[in-house]
């Protein structure tokens, strides 16, 4: 007689893009063999998920929720919990406003107000309003303010920012426009 064990365990955690399928397996063995059951959260019994019984199936996940596999015998009962977090590119930031406006050098500020773990920096692009060119670009900033400089006196400048996490960049803001000072 022995009680559970797992022969094969899930991960503890998976990370997935929204919209993305998961299949997580959890195998279990003992003698008198144990029962294998997956739940979400504490208490909603997940078996109508499963191909067989030891391998949890998700489709079309798009919200982060806990998991955990267990398996129960007479001998006794062992879990394994399994986090199924959804990332996604980072949304655009807000408020993005333009002060202490010089001949050559703005401040450009910005909110962003979600949990800040999932942002890696920030990124600031920006152009002449008319030029056909492409942005110039300010990265790996961790701050939510920034002073441009090198800019050209009355100039009509765009700039937007765009958040970064690990997923990849976001969007980018609206734009603020702004006319540099005369010298």
């Amino acid at each position: 007689r022995v009680p559970p064990r797992f022969s094969k365990e899930p991960d503890s955690m998976y990370e997935v893009m929204p919209g993305a399928s998961l299949s997580i397996s959890c195998v279990a063995v003992g003698s008198p063999m144990p029962y294998v059951q997956w739940k979400k959260g504490p208490a909603i019994d997940m078996t109508d998920n499963l191909i067989t019984k030891n391998v949890l199936v998700l489709e079309n996940i798009q919200e982060s929720a806990n998991y955990t596999c267990q398996a129960q015998s007479t001998l006794g009962l062992v879990t394994k919990d399994v986090e199924v977090k959804v990332q996604a590119l980072p949304r655009p930031p807000d408020n993005v406003r333009i002060s202490d406006v010089m001949s050559t050098s703005v401040r450009i500020t910005w909110s962003y107000d979600v949990n800040l773990s999932d942002v890696s920096y920030y990124v600031i692009q920006y152009k002449p309003r008319h030029a056909d060119r492409d942005y110039a670009e300010i990265s790996g900033l961790v701050t939510k303010f920034y002073t441009v400089s090198n800019l050209t006196p009355f100039t009509e400048y765009e700039f937007h920012v765009l958040a970064v996490n690990k997923i990849g960049r976001g969007p980018p803001s609206e734009p603020a426009i702004v006319t540099t000072g005369e010298t």
